[in-house]
């Protein structure tokens, strides 16, 4: 029987139940997830040849819609859906919100307001689905529970309900949350989930690769991690939200654009990896201003929005950024 999140794996006809077995205790729980797997893993996995795996991984991409089929088909197959970042303005910039099977990545200084933008996105995602599940990957003791029950409240929904379906890790190590994204499939196979929140995907990497000596390192595994988020994203249509640091430009002359000196950390690596890219500056008081700096369809932009008990939303519109 199809696992709230997925198909389980007995629904894969060709595998046997010792392979079944043997794929769970690598952290491989639905078809879903194993269609996404490379050949080396699986190879490693089952201890077999690669003509055994081919045949698994066709017959696992036919039953999730990866294998040959009408484009007219796939774009109903796709099934991407839009989730509210809680500001029309906002939701605008993207297109018309945060999208699943893709990730979103928000940029910007300390305290600018990235966790406070992930927290409102995760109430109104949560709030609006109550059947629905997200995990909340925590790396720098942004989540805070009590944000989450105000804007909840301030919004008009349970925020008990909500925090019942959170699932939290509070990483500690680059290595716990590449672990941890290994493993993240056993949950997902048990619950639907929507959300994935990763805040922030750098601090962990830049706190124990310090060092240019390092930064060979400290890139290959940030792209591990990355390609973990993209693939958790496509096999469970699942939107991932990610905070992102900026680290300064020395050489930068002066420049009249805000954005000049400061570039988001991560590197090339984390930039080809996130669909959508949008760094947010301070403007006056509550209010903040988000550029769309990178997207693979839509056009750059800026808007405005404040934060506030409701967490993000949208300002009066006789309010500038700087009035």
């Amino acid at each position: 029987m199809s696992g709230e999140g997925g198909m389980d794996l007995e629904e894969l006809e060709i595998l046997s139940p010792e392979e079944v077995k043997k794929l769970r205790g690598k952290g491989i729980f639905t078809v879903e997830r194993l269609a996404i797997c490379s050949a080396e893993e699986l190879m490693k996995a089952l201890e077999a040849e690669e003509g055994r795996i081919e045949e698994i991984l066709i017959e696992a991409w036919k039953k999730t819609g990866h294998w040959f089929i009408r484009a007219s088909e796939y774009s109903r197959q796709a099934g991407e859906m839009v989730l509210t970042t809680g500001s029309k303005a906002l939701d605008d910039l993207l297109g018309g919100g945060v999208r699943t099977k893709r990730i979103t990545e928000f940029i910007g200084e300390y305290r600018v307001g990235k966790t406070q933008t992930a927290l409102t996105i995760l109430v109104e995602t949560l709030g609006r689905e109550p059947d629905v599940h997200a995990i909340y990957m925590d790396s720098e003791k942004g989540f805070n529970d009590s944000r989450i029950m105000e804007i909840a409240k301030n919004r008009g929904y349970d925020g008990n309900d909500i925090l019942q379906r959170i699932s939290l890790v509070p990483v500690v190590s680059c290595y716990h949350m590449i672990k941890s994204l290994k493993w993240i499939d056993g949950i997902l196979a048990e619950r639907k989930a929507r959300l994935l929140i990763v805040d922030s995907v750098i601090a962990p990497f830049r706190s124990e690769y310090i060092g240019r000596e390092n930064l060979a390192e400290r890139q290959q595994l940030l792209g591990k991690a990355l390609d973990q988020m993209s693939k958790i994203a496509e096999a469970y249509n699942i939107a991932v939200v990610a905070t992102n640091q900026v680290v300064a430009r020395p050489e930068q002359t002066y420049s009249y654009d805000p954005l000049a000196d400061v570039t988001p950390a991560g590197g090339h690596i984390l930039g080809h990896r996130s669909q959508e890219r949008v760094h947010l500056r301070k403007g006056r008081g509550d209010i903040r201003i988000a550029r769309l700096i990178d997207s693979s369809w839509l056009p750059p932009g800026e808007c405005i929005f404040r934060i506030t008990e409701k967490g993000v939303e949208d300002i009066p519109e006789k309010k500038t950024a700087t009035s």
